[in-house]
């Protein structure tokens, strides 16, 4: 009977072994958004403009994660966006969030979303990998009194 429990233990934590590691994590990103990154900085952007975003990209790399944050803007959200573009640069929009920007706010973007935008990579599937390469990605939010974007902050 002690053998038979033994023999049932082993098979069990066998399967769990085997549940837990065949999914590997995402690639996971912090980021804080502030006014000075962004370019240029908006000289009407909030006294204690802030933010942060988490990002994540799947592990299949076939979608991305994004929750944002803020407070202290000037004015409520008109737009907010992940960007393709170098730090201190600005970048075309490649990934728009929609629906209400009311802090907190998020979505999961996949390649159905992706805007391919000049000077941007091609498709999501070159995007992905230029992000983990870091090559060049933010996530930005636009007020009124700050239309090019309020707080900014790169995907590194």
């Amino acid at each position: 009977m002690q053998r038979n429990r033994t023999l049932v233990l082993l098979g069990l934590s066998g399967l769990l072994g085997c549940a837990t590691s065949s999914v590997p994590p995402g690639k996971q990103y912090t980021v804080a958004l502030t006014p000075g990154a962004e370019t240029p900085p908006c000289t009407g952007a909030g006294p204690t403009a802030s933010g942060s975003a988490t990002i994540v990209v799947a592990a299949d790399d076939k979608s991305i994660s994004a929750n944002v944050t803020y407070g202290g803007l000037s004015g409520d959200p008109v737009a907010a966006h992940i960007h393709s573009g170098a730090a201190g640069s600005p970048g075309p929009v490649v990934l728009p969030f929609s629906g209400s920007l009311t802090s907190p706010f998020g979505k999961t973007f996949t390649a159905t979303d992706y805007v391919a935008a000049p000077g941007a990579p091609t498709d999501f599937t070159a995007f992905v990998a230029a992000l983990k390469a870091g090559n060049g990605a933010y996530v930005n939010v636009h007020t009124a009194a700050c239309k090019p974007g309020e707080i900014r902050g790169e995907i590194q």
